[in-house]
């Protein structure tokens, strides 16, 4: 695992710790440094400019990011926010040059990280273009809820996520939990039934 890999190279580095909203980065600010989530869940958006926020993707434990803008000298393209209260290692400019000249095999990984992180942003927005709403809302359900499962989603985080609505959103999950596949506890939900809920996502028309 990566995280482990760097581990012993990012002792000295900072440590800070985030309570669940507060922001790590914002849009348009320059890159300082490199981010390891050493505890909990670190979300990514993007605010367009009539104001709507789409949810670009998750980081949890052991996942590095803010590396794309970093690399690439250019402004950070998102907005980074805790969506849990999450322990983060600050890995300076000075630390990161250190690795990179003095560890490729580090490096190499590194690039390997972002090329599937790449192709995963390829195929999702294949999707966006592809599927339909009610689509792309079931299969983020299921993502996000398996992949997170101790994360309570908001209706508002499902619905960035998804490229959809929040009103679209509560209804796609009224249906869900009418039909028995999913259980709504408050602003929580339980996924009851995995194998319907992904053939109902290939069979949905709307």
């Amino acid at each position: 695992m990566f995280y482990q890999k760097l581990l012993p190279f990012i002792q000295s580095s900072t440590k800070r710790t985030y309570k669940r909203s507060q922001s790590i980065y914002m849009e348009g600010e320059e890159p300082q440094s490199l981010y390891l989530v050493k505890s909990g869940l670190i979300g990514l958006y993007h605010i367009s400019e009539s104001g709507k926020e789409t949810f670009l993707r998750v980081f949890a434990k052991d996942s590095i990011f803010g590396h794309r803008s970093y690399f690439a000298q250019t402004p950070y393209h998102a907005n980074a926010i805790a969506l849990s209260e999450s322990e983060i290692h600050i890995i300076s400019k000075e630390q990161c040059n250190e690795i990179c000249e003095n560890h490729p095999d580090l490096l190499k990984e590194l690039m390997k990280i972002i090329s599937l992180e790449l192709g995963e942003a390829e195929q999702r927005l294949a999707g966006l273009l592809d599927k339909s709403a009610n689509t792309r809302i079931r299969e983020s359900l299921v993502f996000l809820k398996l992949k997170y499962p101790q994360k309570v989603w908001t209706r508002k985080e499902v619905a960035d996520f998804s490229g959809s609505t929040l009103e679209t959103v509560t209804r796609v999950m009224t249906t869900l939990s009418n039909d028995g596949l999913i259980q709504k506890n408050g602003r929580d939900f339980k996924i009851l039934d995995v194998d319907k809920i992904l053939h109902y996502i290939d069979s949905a028309q709307g």
